[in-house]
């Protein structure tokens, strides 16, 4: 919701989703590896979105916009996917995948898969039940 500049509550604004994939929910932990001055330097993380294009993340000591990072994901095949950030807050650091191999593409698509199966029960559709309700089929 929408609140305007004098804190009363206005219509909401049309938001403009450029993302060309669906991006799903997840929490696990993950690693961002990045290439500083004095070496590598590993930090830990958690992932709040994946799509197969990218992720979401809250990193500790946020990286830098356009920075190159290494990103661990815990999958099955321990798959460590190339990024780049496209953009970086307290709030979280977006990245963008570099070409993916054929072994982290089907890792990534195997994760979605399962996040798909439970998605339904974890954030159910709320229009769902209205459209049953209204249909007479009680």
């Amino acid at each position: 919701m929408y609140v305007d500049d004098r804190k009363t509550l206005a219509p909401s604004r049309a938001y403009n989703v450029r993302r060309s994939e669906p991006r799903y929910v997840s929490s696990v932990p993950v690693a961002v590896q990045r290439f500083l001055r004095f070496g590598p330097f590993v930090t830990r993380g958690i992932c709040l979105g994946i799509s197969v294009k990218g992720m979401s993340a809250l990193v500790c000591g946020r990286p830098r916009v356009g920075e190159t990072v290494v990103i661990a994901l815990p999958l099955p095949d321990a798959v460590e996917i190339l990024a780049t950030v496209r953009h970086s807050s307290d709030a979280g650091s977006g990245f963008e995948f570099y070409p993916l191999s054929p072994t982290a593409q089907k890792g990534i698509e195997d994760w979605i898969q399962e996040l798909r199966k439970h998605e339904e029960t974890l954030f159910p559709y709320p229009h769902g039940g209205a459209a049953m309700f209204g249909s007479g089929r009680n």
